[in-house]
């Protein structure tokens, strides 16, 4: 406990912004990795099964095993099964809708790991500027050699800012990049899965009678 007050008060006051960066990023990623488990579950043969059903003629059971699943795809093919009296291009346009609701929540709250991402490192390299501008006035002020060497060590503590911005700025860098990709998989995933239900729709006459052309 002690090193860690002292890391924290060699880095300067640039350790304050910096520690309120860190909660705020440690905050996001626990938040989003939450949020990401339940927007982009994923059921194992969901589409397969809700196809077959669909194929079959059952679009009331393909909708109760839809509407049992939660996540971001199961809400899509929800939205599907429950306007597929509507014409295509009404499916879609309500499909998008919800699709862009869910995707919005996906995007919730990255910014801020990419905004920490940024400014970590350079707000670390700050505090080592100002450290390293104080120490060399004290060196420039000192009377013997032996000052010198003691003012010199304070150098090393200037670092400790920018070791510390360096590291969140990692974290939130990895934490950030692994949102999006799992951001692009569901979206790309689950429009797919939406036309391929809507196009099984169509095959079956399930759609309504104005006809518009398949996705």
């Amino acid at each position: 406990m002690a090193n860690l007050i002292h890391f924290f008060k060699a880095g300067g006051f640039v350790m304050w912004p910096l520690l309120l960066l860190s909660i705020a990023a440690v905050t996001v990623i626990v938040e989003r990795a939450i949020a990401f488990r339940t927007l982009g579950f994923r059921s194992p043969g969901l589409l397969g099964d809700t196809l077959a059903h669909v194929r079959a003629g059952q679009f009331e059971l393909a909708r109760q095993e839809v509407g049992s699943v939660r996540g971001t795809l199961a809400a899509c093919l929800l939205t599907v099964l429950d306007n597929r009296a509507l014409a295509p291009s009404h499916i879609e346009r309500a499909v998008q809708e919800v699709g862009e609701e869910q995707f919005t929540q996906l995007e919730k709250y990255l910014p801020i790991l990419d905004t920490t991402t940024t400014i970590s490192p350079l707000l670390g390299l700050l505090g080592t500027l100002v450290g390293m501008i104080g120490t060399f006035q004290a060196i420039a002020a000192a009377k013997n050699s032996g000052a010198n060497d003691q003012i010199l060590s304070g150098v090393g503590e200037a670092l400790y800012a920018t070791a510390t911005g360096l590291t969140i700025a990692v974290v939130c860098f990895v934490a950030y990049n692994w949102f999006a990709a799992r951001q692009r998989s569901i979206v790309a995933e689950t429009e797919l899965a939406a036309t391929k239900l809507l196009n099984a729709l169509i095959a079956a006459g399930a759609v309504g009678s104005e006809t518009v052309h398949a996705v």
